[in-house]
């Protein structure tokens, strides 16, 4: 009974092939993590919310945004 050796390309794609199947790991669930509230693990179906510090930054960065565009093109007529 011979070893079966695997090349670096081939170990490569069977460890893709793991990654993608397992939904618990990976860049955009942390992404989601920081963005959203904890999951509920007794209500799986339920939506997340945004945390709070996310909401502030995203009503204040389109505030600073709208302030911009009105003195930058609005403002001068």
């Amino acid at each position: 009974m011979e070893p079966k050796y695997q090349t670096v390309a081939q170990t490569y794609e069977q460890l893709q092939v793991m990654i993608r199947q397992h939904k618990d790991t990976g860049f955009g669930l942390a992404v989601t993590d920081a963005l959203f509230e904890a999951k509920n693990p007794f209500e799986p179906a339920s939506r997340r919310r945004l945390r709070a510090g996310v909401s502030i930054a995203v009503i204040l960065s389109l505030a600073l945004a709208l302030i911009f565009i009105y003195f930058s093109f609005l403002h001068g007529r």
